[in-house]
């Protein structure tokens, strides 16, 4: 499956591959196995974490039992600097396939960034790129109809991943990320798909033409 990490840019982006090395040579690596827990929310001994390898899924577990997900996010990427701040990790991480990850405790990472400056204005315009897309989605949520977020979604993932064309994933999971119902994004699906704008198959949607996407979601209002 895709990445469903807004199409951003990861942290290791933004580092010259030198800081890059300098960082992981004082981390603690640390490799789990495909659906294993990596943190669970209230978790304390909070740290800084970058993925390696592989991918992490997060998200809350509902008073139903059924774990939502709120993004996933693939090698390069961290997190972890909110938890340092509140003490606690605020999401459940899970595994999704063979991971690796670097860790660092907050005298660790205190360390790298007085040896490192870079390390944190990367991580700066990082969450800053983080924080305008969490806005964009919020005010998406309040003034786009669930069509066109879900296709503001697609355009933004199409091409990123496994697929150059589309996005792999399950309709499930973008419930999960727009915060709607399935039966809701099934019948979003349809509407794009009678729009000419994507083809769904199996865990997979595709996209023929993105630039006529594009088009639809400036006409709509949404891009």
């Amino acid at each position: 499956m895709d990445l469903l990490d807004f199409g951003l840019k990861p942290l290791s982006a933004y580092l010259p591959e030198a800081v890059m090395s300098e960082v992981r040579r004082r981390a603690q690596r640390r490799s789990f196995k495909d659906s294993q827990a990596v943190h669970e929310r209230g978790d304390k001994g909070a740290r800084l974490c970058i993925i390696v390898a592989g991918k992490v899924r997060f998200g809350r577990f509902q008073y139903d039992g059924s774990f939502k997900l709120l993004a996933m996010l693939g090698p390069g990427a961290h997190y972890g600097d909110v938890a340092l701040h509140r003490k606690a990790f605020t999401q459940s991480v899970f595994a999704d396939g063979r991971v690796e990850i670097d860790v660092f405790d907050a005298e660790t990472l205190e360390a790298i960034l007085n040896d490192q400056p870079e390390l944190a204005i990367a991580l700066w315009r990082c969450n800053t790129e983080r924080l305008n897309a969490v806005l964009e989605l919020y005010d998406d949520g309040r003034t786009l109809g669930v069509t066109a977020r879900l296709a503001k979604v697609i355009y933004v993932h199409t091409g990123l991943g496994e697929l150059p064309n589309g996005v792999a994933c399950l309709q499930r999971d973008l419930a999960d990320l727009l915060g709607v119902s399935k039966v809701a994004i099934g019948k979003a699906m349809r509407d794009l798909e009678r729009a000419g704008l994507v083809k769904s198959g199996y865990r997979q949607i595709i996209v023929p033409n993105k630039t006529k996407l594009k088009a639809w979601l400036q006409n709509s209002g949404a891009a």
